[in-house]
């Protein structure tokens, strides 16, 4: 019987232990979250200002800013930058390195301010280092100016960014009071959520069984853990008391001969505080003779039952017993009271029941068959209230439904967008290609019909008009194919590197021979990657064309591939000895139509990088490269490794 409720009170004590920190999480959560909204308010207040006054002077900046930076609020400073450059910084003092900053290359602060812009919604970047010192997290609000013509869309004016003091919101949220109990971790810098980076406390608390809690911050999602300070299940007073009581009783069993009447009265005091300790633990210990059918109980189960006192103290009807349990669950625990009869099999099972004062609980019940001459004389189990438990489950339950019905409605909206791109990339297609056709036809037919009529100046304006068509007609594909890339399912497959690389030079062997070009490949044979095919595919083909377009016009194209074996996945480099490029430029090119050299020098659209860069994340990897001006590109592709 003492172990019975020791398990169950530590069941209990573990239970109470879980809903402990998951109120403490909801506070943090609560606070920390209000704490960040109040201060994008007061960052809205401001840019509303400039949206109206877009020529605003370091002096009025400084006038608006002074309210919002002070002792009630954590904001340490506040920063403006038309056209991503920061002009405008209050308070100046101690501020002046920032003056200066451009968003739009720097490589730590940058992303995050660009993607603000991009989405055109408040984007939470950090913890970072701070360019005048220290670490913060930094609220990026985008700022567009009304167009005073109707059905003109609003045009950037920059972006506003603020910084909040990480030390000071960690005291005013409580995340520094609640460490004296718990062990905290926070993780997803720049709010990238479970993916992210951890920021804050130990990354181990997150491998070791913790309460989860999502907190929102502006342009994503920031995860909190959180475990006992001690540690999970450590021993409690009530199971010392457990512990010491089993103690007890083997004590006292052993002195009942030589002290009977003194043990009567120990006993006695034994039962009592066993009688205390069950209902500390909310465990009944029962008993059904298996002659008589006859149910005997302790005064704990009378308490879980809602029974009158002193009812049912000389035994019930083990059908009486069972009056509790309707439909299903009465069935359920007949049947295993059957089998634990008849065939001496214990059971172990979770039952709701109705009390006599018609209150509905959940009960986690334990009956184990006692045997004597091979047959059982006697079934002893122990019944525990988990009513908290089995709520809080089916409340998780139901908050599991609800966000399954959330993300499928999400699904469906994004099937829905999906099929409206289709339908666009379709026009785009038709309609914009169709007067190309026209045009470009036209053009050649006044070219061979007409050539006579023509100057050569005429001839030279035809023939741009033509090229003009073609480049147009380039970026259209070009467009489609990035399109393609965002909306089409990519697969993980197992693939042969090698023989992913060795088909790309196939399809350039024209191109390489055409520049004299000279591949060095050192790639052992069975690297094997999980890569969606068309994926890499497109990958490879434009990096290739890359190498070939920006090699130097006077010498032979030259390009060396490798691949170095990682714990977890294989990095493939492309390098070329071509022209190069400042690496302060790194992140420009790999977005849409940015390019570094003039189309007249080096033809292009400036789609082929991008769609390097969606193609590998949308397959799990990533892309980067190393450079500098004339000594050539070395591109490294990410993949997971097999």
């Amino acid at each position: 019987m003492e172990q019975l409720i020791e398990h169950f009170a530590r069941q209990s004590t573990l239970e109470q232990e879980r809903i402990g920190i998951l109120n403490s999480l909801a506070i943090l959560r609560t606070r920390l979250e209000g704490l960040i909204n109040s201060h994008l308010l007061l960052v809205h207040g401001l840019t509303a200002v400039i949206s109206a006054r877009p020529e605003i002077e370091q002096d009025e900046f400084t006038r608006i800013a002074h309210g919002l930076v002070n002792e009630r609020h954590a904001l340490r400073n506040i920063v403006g930058a038309p056209d991503l450059v920061v002009s405008l910084v209050y308070p100046l003092a101690g501020n002046e390195a920032v003056l200066g900053l451009d968003y739009r290359t720097h490589p730590v602060q940058g992303p995050t301010a660009r993607r603000a812009m991009q989405t055109g919604h408040s984007v939470l970047a950090g913890p970072v280092p701070l360019v005048q010192g220290g670490i913060g997290i930094i609220i990026r609000e985008p700022v567009f100016i009304g167009s005073r013509q109707s059905g003109e869309k609003p045009r950037s004016w920059g972006l506003v960014s603020a910084v909040i003091d990480i030390v000071e919101l960690y005291r005013e949220s409580g995340i520094l009071d609640a460490e004296s109990n718990l062990r905290l971790a926070l993780r997803g810098r720049d709010g990238t959520g479970a993916a992210g980076e951890v920021f804050f406390g130990d990354p181990r608390i997150f491998d070791n069984d913790p309460i989860l809690r999502d907190i929102a911050v502006p342009g994503g999602v920031w995860q909190v853990a959180a475990i006992p300070k001690s540690g999970w299940g450590r021993p409690t007073a009530t199971l010392w008391a457990i512990r010491l009581i089993g103690l007890l009783a083997a004590l006292a069993a052993g002195l009942m001969v030589a002290l009977l009447v003194r043990g009567n009265e120990a006993l006695h005091r034994q039962n009592q505080t066993l009688d205390r300790t069950s209902r500390l633990a909310k465990v009944a210990g029962w008993e059904v003779d298996a002659a008589t059918l006859k149910v005997s109980w302790s005064s704990e189960l009378a308490r879980i039952f809602d029974l009158e006192p002193g009812q049912g103290e000389t035994g019930i009807d083990l059908d009486a017993g069972l009056s509790a349990f309707e439909g299903d669950m009465r069935a359920t625990l007949e049947q295993a009271l059957r089998e634990a009869l008849e065939e001496a099999r214990p059971y172990d099972l979770e039952l709701e029941m109705t009390t006599a004062r018609g209150a509905r609980k959940w009960l986690h019940t334990i009956g184990i068959p006692v045997c004597e001459g091979g047959r059982v004389i006697r079934i002893e189990g122990a019944h525990q209230d988990i009513t908290s438990r089995k709520l809080a489950e089916i409340e998780a339950q139901r908050l599991n439904a609800e966000l399954e019905e959330r993300v499928a409605a999400r699904t469906a909206e994004l099937a829905a967008i999906n099929k409206e791109l289709e339908t666009f990339s379709y026009s785009v297609s038709h309609d914009l290609k169709a007067p190309l056709r026209g045009i470009d036809g036209y053009s050649r037919l006044l070219l061979e019909d007409h050539q006579d009529r023509l100057d050569e100046e005429g001839r030279l304006f035809l023939n741009n008009v033509r090229q003009g068509v073609a480049q147009m007609n380039e970026l259209i594909e070009d467009l489609l194919a990035y399109s393609r890339i965002e909306r089409r399912g990519m697969y993980g497959a197992t693939l042969d590197l090698a023989q992913q690389v060795r088909q790309a030079l196939a399809e350039h062997d024209e191109a390489l021979k055409a520049r004299h070009g000279v591949v060095r490949l050192a790639l052992d044979e069975g690297l094997s990657v999980q890569a969606d095919p068309d994926g890499l595919a497109i990958v490879l083909r434009n990096l290739l064309d890359n190498a070939l377009k920006f090699s130097r016009p006077d010498q032979p194209s030259e390009i060396d591939i490798d691949a170095e074996v990682m714990e977890q996945s294989i990095i493939l480099t492309i390098r070329d000895h071509g022209i190069g490029f400042d690496m302060q430029f790194h992140d420009r090119i790999f977005e849409i139509f940015q390019r570094l050299q003039r189309a007249e020098d080096y033809p292009g659209t400036g789609v082929g990088l991008a769609m390097v860069r969606k193609a590998m994340q949308r397959m799990g990897g990533r892309v980067w490269a190393e450079s500098a001006p004339g000594a050539g590109a070395a591109f490294h592709l990410e993949l997971p490794r097999c």
